[in-house]
């Protein structure tokens, strides 16, 4: 989409004195030396409810098995009013909780149009009931990432682009019509060949090619899965440099943990003596004869398309960016369809027992797997959402947030987290693991943050000044794509210089995200960029500015701009974001 190009403007510009600089941004995500792992625990008694009162004697944590000192200890207890009569004054008892970023993730991928609209409409109350001080945020993906709303407090413009999402398309359309075609061929496979017999002996119904339409589908399905965790992982990364607590609540019908597994065991049941669900209709069961497909067979091929392994990184992504998730299972509870004489073997098949427990089954494990890792909750089989949705509202504001220092800092591994409360009876939620992100990598989290949300922070008091964009290519007379200089002037007084003997050493890294605003980016690009000041040009130099400049190829229309600059020696990093038309 975008191609970068770096330029080094290899001199040093003169500039106006310091300390007239217009003052930084206020700074966003947190700039501490100290690696301290927060982590926010809910308890509940049997009927879900919140258990309040509890002390930091009541609480163990573990990381890896082993026990690790509570450095902070707080707790919050804010009563959410009924749906009824919530407003702001009704809620005000008890402590107040820090604010939250909540994200609306609306997974257009996997929903059917009628299941999402229905959802929304109840989510309007949920987010007129949130506290005024949490930020929310409405994403989409269908299939790109979208931010349709960025993080606001303004209710009246979120509902507004709910309204614009229900009119929005879906690919969940797509996905049942593949589906149903899979079967088709797998039932038209197996006509053509059960009539290809020889005198009076028939064909078989169960060839070995019967398996390919069942493969095919699973390997489309598998690759959108992969795909929509991909954009989920950037996304939860983002977050990392967005300020306090972060929630993101999927709305979706939910992500196959093993995609096609139900058009393999359509094959069981066709190609297995008895099926599994006991099916005597002769149009959907069959004798099978040496040769054909082996029902056995079906199970191991549909784990061949398992995603779990990608699910499990992807929730140590969220638990590293201290991003809770909450699911919502969009087609809430489906009332059993009656087998109708008039319905064909095609539509039948998909009523059998086994049929519908395993496509159940692999929709909703991704959902609970995806908010009990977190910490979350699953709301699945629902058609009311209040009282589940209440209960979420309970978790921003009733919870512990406990902290402690590990015993590694920045080692880039995956730890496992224990919470232990001593009083019987309770459940305990929490975030599972984290990983331990090395400095680089929570830079490139930043840099994102900074170019989907705006964010900044400029402690090394970079400057930018964004150049004349020259045409590239020409399309019906119009320019499709831009050559645009961006210098960046870094005053080195703030850059950690080092001497040696015949001159002061620094070294900055710089790093440039690009997006459009139909959400697709380009990679974060990185380039090292040494200083070398002779000794005694030093008294001079160090009260001037480094002068850098950057060239960006990007395609005409508006495109929002990231970029990092981090000093080695210290890792202070300066973000800044930038947004141009072309």
């Amino acid at each position: 989409m975008k191609k970068l190009v770096f330029a080094c403007a290899l001199a040093l510009a003169a500039g106006p004195a310091l300390g007239a600089e217009t003052p930084a941004p206020s700074p966003f995500g947190e700039r501490v030396d100290v690696n301290i792992v927060n982590v926010e625990v809910w308890v509940t008694d049997r009927d879900g409810n919140p258990v309040n009162g509890l002390q930091r004697g009541d609480f163990e944590i573990r990381e890896d098995g082993k026990p690790v000192g509570i450095a902070n200890f707080e707790a919050f207890a804010q009563k959410v009013a009924a749906p009824s009569a919530a407003t702001p004054e009704a809620r005000k008892t008890g402590a107040a909780p820090e604010a939250i970023h909540l994200v609306i993730y609306v997974d257009n991928t996997f929903l059917l149009p009628a299941h999402r609209n229905r959802v929304l409409r109840q989510l309007r109350d949920f987010i007129a009931r949130l506290s005024p001080a949490d930020e929310v945020m409405l994403v989409t993906e269908d299939p790109a990432l979208k931010v349709r709303q960025a993080f606001t407090r303004d209710r009246a413009a979120l509902l507004r682009t709910v309204d614009e999402v229900e009119k929005s398309a879906s690919t969940g359309v797509s996905h049942a019509s593949a589906k149903a075609q899979a079967i088709d061929t797998i039932f038209n496979i197996r006509e053509v060949n059960a009539g290809n017999g020889q005198g009076n002996v028939p064909g078989t119904p169960c060839p070995p090619d019967l398996v390919q339409p069942a493969r095919s589908y699973a390997d489309v399905l598998r690759a959108d899965v992969l795909r929509s965790l991909g954009a989920m992982t950037v996304l939860v990364n983002s977050l990392s440099g967005v300020p306090g607590r972060k929630a993101l609540l999927l709305v979706s019908d939910g992500m196959p943990v093993t995609p096609g597994e139900e058009i393999f065991q359509i094959l069981v049941e066709m190609c297995h003596p008895s099926g599994t669900s006991g099916s005597r209709d002769a149009e959907i069961g069959g004798t099978t004869a040496e040769g054909d497909y082996d029902a056995s067979q079906a199970a191991l091929d549909a784990q061949s398309y398992d995603t779990s392994t990608a699910f499990r990184a992807f929730t140590a992504h969220a638990n590293a960016q201290r991003v809770t998730l909450y699911t919502l299972e969009a087609s809430g509870l489906a009332g059993s369809a009656a087998s109708a004489a008039e319905i064909g073997p095609r539509e039948r098949i998909l009523q059998l027992p086994g049929i519908q427990l395993v496509e159940t089954s692999n929709l909703q494990n991704s959902l609970f797997v995806l908010a009990s890792d977190t910490g979350g909750r699953a709301i699945l089989n629902a058609n009311d959402l209040t009282h589940d949705l209440t209960h979420i509202q309970e978790d921003f504001a009733t919870y512990y947030s406990l902290a402690y220092s590990p015993p590694h800092s920045g080692d880039g591994h995956d730890h496992r987290i224990e919470v232990r409360v001593k009083r019987p009876g309770v459940k305990v939620r929490y975030r599972q693991s984290y990983r331990d992100k090395p400095a680089l990598e929570r830079t490139v989290d930043r840099t994102l943050a900074s170019l989907l949300y705006g964010y900044e922070d400029n402690p090394l008091e970079i400057q930018a000044e964004i150049g004349d964009a020259a045409p590239l290519a020409l399309s019906n007379g119009k320019s499709a794509t831009w050559s645009v200089p961006v210098r960046l002037r870094i005053p080195l007084f703030r850059v950690t210089m080092l001497p040696t003997e015949t001159s002061f050493e620094g070294k900055l890294r710089l790093l440039v995200a690009t997006a459009n605003a139909d959400g697709k980016r380009s990679p974060v690009r990185q380039v090292q960029v040494p200083i070398h000041i002779p000794r005694l040009s030093a008294l001079t130099a160090l009260g001037q500015y480094y002068q850098y400049e950057v060239k960006l190829n990007l395609e005409s229309g508006e495109q929002h701009l990231a970029i990092a600059v981090r000093d080695e020696a210290t890792t202070t990093t300066s973000f800044i974001a930038r947004t141009l038309k072309l």
